[in-house]
């Protein structure tokens, strides 16, 4: 029997005889809509006809957004595609005023970049689409925007296993495990950035602690502000040939912002040190960190109920965590919480780390430092002030040790970048950093590719990439090892009556903490000057060159793409 439904009546119907159910300023023919010819989205066939089946059967449930000020789309350009698909030629459309272009273009570009930040969770969506397809009201359930085919898939991979389906009932992915475990993470936007947000107003100030001898205040890095493209290096050079002496990257920078691709510091990510630890350590656990840097690592474990000890040669950088620590630890709500313990930061040469911090581990982790690439200090036993060469031979050490005190099947997580020598090739220090572990007798066990926020690496790449075909990078890799049985670890065996605990244990247990694969490598060489090849190569700097370039006006017509207007 069919639900009794009375369905409400269009706010108005289109002289061609389309609904119209949104809000709208005025309603015109479809052919006087003028596309904004910089909109950046593209929009594929599969898209257009898609959502005409939807604008067919549903009628307008959104308008188009037009300018007051260019006249032209800002918001909408796919549904004036898919009115003409659907046989449409009216369009209710709204109008919106800015002050300029810039605000005009910026509106344009968040709205296509808003869509692609949301997440969606698949166990929700899996039973969304089962109860479209057996709704009693006729409802065709492509209306959703998924094919009859896409339907079917989902709705049974979510009933291949009960118990997770179960699961699923009671709690999303997020909610068991804050961010989905797949092997790429995205730090930019949405519930990852939010969080963020909220750890630092606890306070979080590590980036303090890395600043000259006399300066206490100044601003550490976590990520190496010489680690430059092959321009930067060259630039850099030609100006300590004119003045005939040396000058740090901080001096560079400061003279010179236009000529660097990256300048600036950043606190390491505490959402990153979040999922970590309640991902690859159990409940209580103990973490060691070689190479502690900042308080951030030490701050989140204490408050996710982790026992954290980090060693760092400089003991202004000790001291300004400790500090930090104090600070945060005044805040009220911690006076009853009998599970947080404080971190305890050691200062010494993590070469001796056993001795210095004996004991046995339930997760490594840590951030190295980057080689040559960032000089902290110089003393003797500092890796940053040694040439590649001797950088590995002391970092492999300090890996042999701190592993050497992790419990039986447990697990290794690192966070680490390439870095890149003075004429911009990199040194493969990531897979000598996966050599490291496996020759101490872990086993590689995830990678996961960190999307850190690009900032003004947009602006910058177009230049860096036409004179050097060097990439803006805008990732990190998170490495997880493990020294025994992944099934068998502490991680996955904590016993908590709270349900919320149990289903993440069960979860992670079933598949025993293996990331989720949803990414592929492309890896690039250079044989010779990558500048050289680079200015062979070209890159078109007008329209008509760009139509021109790689026979772009040719490839648009043959394979129907000819979309450069919308």
């Amino acid at each position: 029997m069919k639900n009794p439904i009375t369905v409400p009546p269009p706010r108005e119907v289109t002289p061609d005889g389309f609904k119209v159910y949104c809000a709208y300023d005025e309603i015109v023919e479809t052919d006087s809509l003028k596309p904004n010819p910089r909109n950046p989205n593209r929009h594929p066939e599969a898209q257009v006809k898609m959502l005409a089946h939807i604008i067919a059967e549903q009628g307008w449930r959104a308008p188009i957004t037009v300018s007051r000020h260019s006249g032209y789309i800002v918001r909408g350009h796919a549904r004036r595609l898919a009115s003409y698909e659907a046989g449409s030629r009216y369009a209710p459309i709204e109008w919106q005023d800015y002050d300029n272009d810039s605000a005009e273009m910026a509106d344009l570009v968040a709205d296509n970049r808003i869509a692609e930040l949301a997440v969606l969770d698949q166990d929700a969506i899996a039973g969304i689409l089962a109860e479209l397809k057996e709704n009693t009201d006729d409802l065709d359930p492509e209306l959703s925007g998924f094919t009859a085919e896409q339907i079917e898939d989902m709705i049974a991979e979510n009933k291949t296993d009960r118990e997770v389906e179960e699961q699923a009932a009671r709690l999303t992915l997020g909610e068991r495990f804050l961010i989905p475990p797949f092997t790429v993470l995205d730090s930019r936007g949405g519930v990852w950035a939010e969080r963020k947000k909220a750890w630092k107003r606890l306070g979080i100030r590590s980036e303090v602690g890395r600043g000259a001898d006399d300066d206490n205040t100044k601003a550490g890095l976590t990520y190496n502000i010489s680690s430059q493209p092959p321009g930067a290096y060259k630039a850099k050079n030609t100006y300590e040939e004119k003045i005939g002496q040396k000058i740090s990257w901080e001096e560079f920078a400061e003279l010179f912002p236009d000529a660097m691709a990256y300048s600036a510091t950043s606190i390491f990510d505490p959402v990153l040190c979040e999922l970590a630890y309640r991902w690859f350590c159990p409940q209580g656990g103990t973490i060691i960190d070689p190479f502690a840097g900042g308080s951030v690592r030490g701050v989140v474990a204490a408050l996710t109920g982790r026992k954290y000890t980090g060693c760092d040669l400089s003991g202004r950088q000790i001291e300004a965590n400790v500090s930090n620590w104090e600070e945060i630890s005044h805040i009220s709500v911690l006076d009853d919480a009998p599970e947080v313990t404080p971190p305890t930061w050691i200062n010494g040469d993590s070469s001796h780390i056993d001795e210095l911090a004996p004991g046995k581990y339930d997760l490594f982790f840590t951030c190295p430092p980057y080689a040559d690439l960032e000089v902290y200090s110089d003393k003797p036993e500092d890796l940053s002030n040694k040439e590649y060469p001797e950088f590995l031979q002391l970092y492999r050490n300090v890996i042999r040790r701190a592993t050497a005190m992790l419990k039986p099947d447990s697990f290794a997580v690192i966070v680490v970048s390439d870095l890149r020598d003075k004429k911009g090739f990199y040194r493969n220090f990531v897979s000598d950093t996966i050599d490291a572990f496996q020759d101490v007798g872990l086993k590689f066990y995830n990678e996961a590719i960190l999307v850190n926020t690009a900032g003004g690496l947009a602006i910058r790449v177009g230049k860096q990439f036409e004179h050097s075909r060097k990439m803006g990078k805008d990732h990190q890799n998170v490495l997880v090892f493990c020294n025994g049985d992944p099934a068998q670890s502490a991680a996955f065996r904590t016993e908590d009556p709270q349900g919320y605990a149990e289903d993440i244990n069960n979860y992670l247990k079933a598949g025993a903490g293996k990331l989720g694969v949803n990414h592929e490598k492309v890896l690039v060489f250079a044989k010779g000057d990558p500048e050289k090849a680079a200015e062979t190569i070209g890159t078109p700097e007008t329209a008509e060159e760009a139509d021109r370039y790689d026979n772009t006006a040719l490839l648009k017509e043959i394979l129907g793409e000819d979309t450069g207007d919308e």
